[in-house]
């Protein structure tokens, strides 16, 4: 799977944040703000009383940092030594030092490599001021986002923050690691006598141009996820199913905008009843994968299961051969559902879970989409073949993206357990 990378530079107050979390929810793709992760490292120099301008303590109280990447929603997320810099990003001392920080080597180093950990595992767009000439050199998809002086001036203040951007320009201009600068390819844009909608019309206008896959929400013609249309067959299924649930048990989904639309995606779910995998399998605009009892491969089942995309699996013993051709698939770029608990309840409580699913979640090391199913057990409960009239409400929740440190953490038996412990976690809090 290819992933692609939007880099957004430009100067302080150019509109660089604004333009990159707006086209990541409208694209459903992950904004990066490489800021963010600078600002972080300069709240913990700080806050262990070290002078900034000491490159050297600099970098050795760096080498001992935990950073751990990751994302909610939409959003990056950074955490240094398990303490959350967020709320200090902004204050004076941060503004005051963050360029010095900033310009040294080793902190830039170790900040673009877990930066671009991000494109291992998803679509980003990332802003910053070297994204597009140091980060992402060789993505043909940049934009440097610029604006008059006092334009931005304005801006910050607004923001309530104070700093002048002129001394931020000659700082970060005059560096001389990776400067700012507008990095070869990239289209400039002013953005000082535009509004948000005007800026996000330009820039949508510019990655067009450029050749970037828009199959993100922008209305109305770029559809929600990639335009694959599916096979007549598992069309066939998914319109039937859908209009089951909707007329007969009056399926109601909350939380569908942190469906991952994107991509290879684990949606890993509770597990009810006969009804959950094309329930799960409605959520989304693209043919799926799924595991499916390899009892139902007879008859007619064993043409139509394959045809929907099921692998058999064998509950009865550890199926190293149905796990290694997920981890194929999701490495291929296929959404992949699993059931961690394998049974379907039987008193609609979520049960335990083995560490099938944590093996796979770190094998293949893409996004994981916590769902819960309420209602199924009721509508088609295990062992009566009734079917009954009962409502099914579906929650999802906000996707799991591991950063490669965490991904190297779940490893072996009692990794894999945990991460799995990690996922029912996640599903049972929806």
């Amino acid at each position: 799977m290819t992933y692609h990378a939007i880099a957004i530079d430009g100067p302080a107050a150019s509109g660089k944040s604004t333009l990159a979390r707006t086209l990541a929810e409208k694209l459903g793709l992950v904004m990066v703000n490489s800021g963010a992760m600078y600002r972080a490292v300069t709240w913990k120099i700080l806050s262990e009383k070290i002078d900034p301008k000491d490159s050297a303590a600099v970098a050795e109280s760096l080498g001992k940092m935990n950073i751990v990447c990751g994302r909610d929603g939409v959003l990056s997320t950074i955490r240094i030594d398990d303490g959350d810099p967020t709320p200090f990003l902004r204050n004076p001392e941060i503004n005051a030092n963050v360029s010095t920080v900033s310009a040294i080597p080793q902190v830039r180093e170790k900040l673009v490599r877990l930066q671009r950990d991000y494109l291992q595992r998803t679509h980003v767009v990332m802003e910053g001021r070297d994204i597009g000439s140091v980060v992402f050199p060789n993505t043909p998809f940049k934009i440097y986002i610029d604006a008059d002086p006092s334009v931005r001036n304005s801006r910050r203040s607004d923001d309530g923050e104070e700093d002048s951007v002129e001394k931020r320009d000659a700082a970060d201009s005059s560096r001389t690691t990776a400067p700012l600068k507008v990095a070869d390819g990239a289209t400039v844009l002013d953005t000082s006598k535009l509004t948000v909608e005007g800026v996000v019309e330009a820039a949508v206008s510019i990655l067009k141009g450029q050749g970037f896959p828009l199959h993100g929400t922008l209305p109305p013609e770029l559809s929600e996820e990639p335009h694959i249309p599916m096979r007549w067959i598992y069309w066939l299924g998914w319109m039937a199913f859908g209009a089951s649930y909707r007329t007969l048990f009056g399926l109601r989904i909350i939380g569908d905008e942190n469906l991952i639309k994107s991509g290879p995606v684990l949606v890993a779910s509770n597990h009810q009843s006969f009804l959950d995998p094309p329930l799960i399998g409605n959520l989304y605009k693209t043919e799926m994968v799924f595991f499916a009892r390899k009892t139902l491969f007879k008859g007619i089942g064993k043409w139509l299961y394959p045809q929907w995309n099921a692998i058999p699996v064998d509950q009865d013993r550890p199926d190293m051969g149905s796990i290694k051709t997920v981890i194929r698939k999701l490495k291929q770029g296929w959404r992949v559902l699993v059931f961690p608990e394998g049974a379907r309840t039987l008193d609609g409580k979520i049960g335990e879970a083995a560490a099938g699913v944590g093996m796979i979640a770190a094998k293949a090391g893409v996004p994981i989409q916590p769902v819960r199913i309420f209602g199924a057990d009721k509508a088609l409960p295990r062992g009566t073949g009734k079917v009954t009239l009962a409502r099914i409400t579906v929650k999802v929740g906000k996707p799991i993206i591991l950063s490669p440190e965490e991904l190297k953490s779940y490893s072996g038996k009692e990794g894999y357990q945990a991460l799995t412990d990690r996922i029912m976690d996640a599903i049972k809090a929806l």
